[in-house]
């Protein structure tokens, strides 16, 4: 049986994975942009917002000091904080295609937690803010409610110019 004319599962899927992408990517703010510089303060966000108070709150046991990890993201032991560019139009059709997600409303213009200790919000066209728990037993509150406590955090860093 010729093969010239069936075509390669790879080089197919490979395609879809490309054309996925294209149409889903978020919308990036132009270089410059008051959002792209905003996402500087991902940095020292966890020096700043995740407090011994605040960390004690989510998580069971202590989890040591703030790190930057580049120029837009940090932690403090299993909490990562993240900044990136992202737009509101692009989050909102998003949403309906990550599985596990849970809209929550006062965080931004869009927002969703989900079980796995992941939050991730939106405002306006070129703010978005990620916060997760990577160790799932560290938390010691969960699903909303630890969402709450996540949009809380991205509230404050939304409210930096």
């Amino acid at each position: 049986m010729p093969t010239q004319n069936v075509p390669r599962l790879p080089a197919v899927a490979f395609a879809f994975v490309l054309a996925t992408l294209a149409f889903t990517a978020p919308a990036l703010a132009a270089p410059g942009s008051s959002g792209s510089a905003w996402t500087a303060n991902g940095a020292t966000a966890c020096e700043k917002y995740l407090t011994p108070d605040v960390v004690a709150a989510i998580l069971r046991n202590p989890a040591g000091k703030p790190r930057r990890l580049d120029a837009n993201s940090c932690n403090v032991g299993p909490i990562y904080i993240s900044l990136k560019v992202a737009d509101i139009d692009v989050f909102r059709q998003e949403i309906p295609r990550i599985v596990g997600t849970h809209p929550i409303s006062g965080f931004g213009d869009g927002a969703y937690w989900n079980e796995a200790g992941a939050f991730s919000a939106v405002k306006g066209h070129d703010r978005g803010c990620e916060i997760s728990v990577i160790d799932p037993g560290a938390p010691k509150i969960h699903n909303a409610e630890l969402g709450q406590k996540f949009g809380e955090i991205c509230n404050k860093l939304f409210a930096i110019p």
